[in-house]
């Protein structure tokens, strides 16, 4: 456990771990309660909160010596993420609010991290403190969720590089997931080098005839790079297995395009051919499931 002070702000930052306890977690939001006194006393104007919902883009990469938040969600009465974009993982929070000239962002574990507001007018916010990182960075609003609800489009495999087709989802809610849901399995961070394999492995079996032989009643699968491939990782009975989702499209919230696929995996039920799942035993390097979605 790590308790940092740094002038308007308190960081609270631990491991995920059963052991802590009640108080300590009352320790956090006493902190927090001190951290917003001193942000309040430092606060030059008034904040206008429902200025902050929506899609922000950022700016000018003033940030080259460390992380690079390239685009913020924030939604009030949703759960809300920071995308590095240079990374695979997604800064995942369901509570979102503003008080004083902080940004209050509220974890799966009900622990909060605080951003201080430096500007905000104009579709332009300027955020220090973003996920701990002390620089500041300004955001563009690309989005406003006052003007109504977010438009959807559609997201195409064709509307990538080859290269880009192959997506790692690490997330809070793929970890609570396999906690709370899949008895036997543990969530396995996977790692590139894992997905390249798994991607390998995968394409063989789709090209190699493979494929053919175990289709059984399923309708035909779409060719290996006419899908976007998402992947996610556990662990049972000592071998590695990685789950892969295969969309030819989806259908998501504009401007978020591509980030989108990071911070969840995208399911449909049906659809046919343009969906489908395998499941590759990493351990014994081979695809023991693959099966396309039927039609509803």
């Amino acid at each position: 456990m790590h308790l940092i002070y740094n002038s308007h702000i308190f960081i609270y930052s631990m491991k995920h771990s059963d052991e802590i306890s009640h108080q300590m977690k009352a320790c956090v939001y006493f902190f927090s309660l001190i951290s917003f006194i001193l942000l309040l006393s430092s606060c030059k104007k008034e904040i206008v909160s429902k200025d902050i919902y929506g899609v922000w883009e950022m700016q000018v990469q003033t940030t080259a010596e460390g992380p690079q938040f390239a685009k913020l969600l924030l939604e009030k009465d949703g759960y809300s993420w920071i995308d590095p974009v240079v990374s695979d993982t997604i800064f995942h929070y369901n509570k979102v609010a503003v008080n004083g000239n902080a940004l209050v962002l509220i974890d799966g574990f009900d622990l909060p991290t605080l951003c201080i507001i430096e500007e905000l007018h104009d579709s332009v916010l300027t955020l220090s403190h973003v996920a701990g990182f002390d620089k500041e960075i300004t955001y563009k609003k690309v989005l406003d969720y006052n003007e109504g609800p977010s438009m959807l489009e559609t997201v195409k495999a064709s509307d990538f590089s080859k290269d880009s087709l192959d997506v790692i989802v690490k997330s809070f809610l793929i970890w609570d997931y396999y906690q709370n849901n899949e008895e036997g399995k543990t969530y396995h961070s996977l790692t590139k080098a894992e997905m390249l394999q798994a991607r390998d492995l995968l394409r063989r079996y789709m090209t190699d005839g493979s494929l053919e032989k175990d289709q059984y009643d399923n309708e035909d699968a779409y060719p290996f790079d006419q899908y976007i491939r998402q992947y996610e990782s556990y662990m049972e009975k000592g071998h590695l297995y990685v789950k892969v989702t295969l969309n030819t499209d989806i259908y998501t919230e504009k401007c978020c395009g591509y980030t989108v696929l990071k911070r969840d995996v995208y399911s449909v039920e049906d659809g046919g051919p343009t969906h489908a799942q395998a499941t590759i035993d990493l351990t014994a390097q081979k695809v023991v499931d693959f099966i396309t979605n039927g039609y509803a």
